[in-house]
């Protein structure tokens, strides 16, 4: 595919990276066994100028790539991406995530055959087939507030870009990056935001994009990051208090399983887990 062609895409493909290269080859080489090839790529840059230039000019006669600069911080690179997005549809995958060949066509015959959605999300998968980065929902379902929590990553969400504007795009207080202790929780608030608009969002089971499973490395500091984001979605999102204190009964009982089963390291992650939700839910907004 030429970057002179097509001149209106089908789906942009937000990517925000940063400290990744080979990660990002891997990404670019699936796109270009991309069944549908009529996809652009809107790559938003946050490394030091000029290290992904090489990267760039090997693929850019093959693919569609506008490659631009933020400012730190996942949400704000993601709504300077937005902005530049041409397409009617919009992804996000990560730099270090990577497309099944049919990917591109199954998302747009998704949205065709469900026009009532302003959002599609779905799985997460390994190079083996193990779901990866959460637990998603069993089967096929309309996400609401009860199950969005289930419904996917951003790695498999996909949005028509009208609705993605209209809810203001992603909170930059919230995310890697942020200049806040809120470094988780970003996609989910945005889905919230959609559903508080009654926008349809709808997850399929069968819709997959790969990703590895998260390193051991950093689990316990990954863990008190994200809750407090989870917890921060919670009170933005007016889930009260008996809601918050189902999910930390729930965080209890599986670090008391864990410990039951000598399993130190998870009983860690459901303390830290509980611990930062409560942080993150009782938080003074930020300025």
């Amino acid at each position: 595919m030429s970057s002179a062609t097509p001149s209106v895409p089908v789906l942009s493909l937000l990517v925000c990276t940063k400290g990744r290269s080979a990660q990002l080859e891997r990404l670019f080489d699936s796109l270009l066994g991309q069944t549908r090839p009529d996809f652009e790529v809107v790559l938003v840059d946050q490394n030091e100028p000029g290290t992904l230039e090489p990267i760039v000019a090997r693929y850019r006669d093959r693919l569609a790539i506008d490659h631009v600069r933020s400012a730190p911080g996942l949400s704000r690179a993601r709504n300077v991406g937005l902005a530049r997005c041409r397409a009617d549809l919009v992804a996000f995958p990560d730099d270090d995530c990577w497309y099944p060949d049919t990917l591109v066509a199954e998302v747009v015959w998704l949205f065709a055959a469900h026009r009532e959605a302003d959002a599609v999300t779905g799985r997460t998968l390994d190079a083996t087939g193990r779901e990866s980065l959460g637990a998603f929902l069993a089967a096929d379902q309309a996400v609401d507030r009860r199950n969005v929590w289930f419904a996917g990553n951003s790695n498999g969400l996909f949005v028509r870009r009208a609705a993605a504007r209209a809810v203001g795009g992603f909170d930059e207080n919230l995310g890697v990056g942020a200049a806040t202790p809120f470094r988780s929780g970003e996609e989910t608030d945005f889905l919230l935001r959609l559903l508080g608009q009654g926008r349809g969002v709808i997850f399929r089971h069968g819709l997959a994009v790969h990703h590895d499973q998260v390193a051991e490395a950093g689990r316990h500091r990954r863990a008190a990051d994200y809750a407090r984001g989870f917890g921060r979605v919670l009170r933005l999102h007016r889930y009260g208090l008996p809601y918050l204190a189902f999910r930390l009964a729930r965080f209890t009982a599986s670090g008391g399983r864990a410990l039951l089963r000598r399993d130190t390291g998870t009983a860690r992650d459901k303390a830290l887990w509980a611990i930062g939700t409560v942080a993150g839910y009782c938080a003074t907004a930020p300025d």
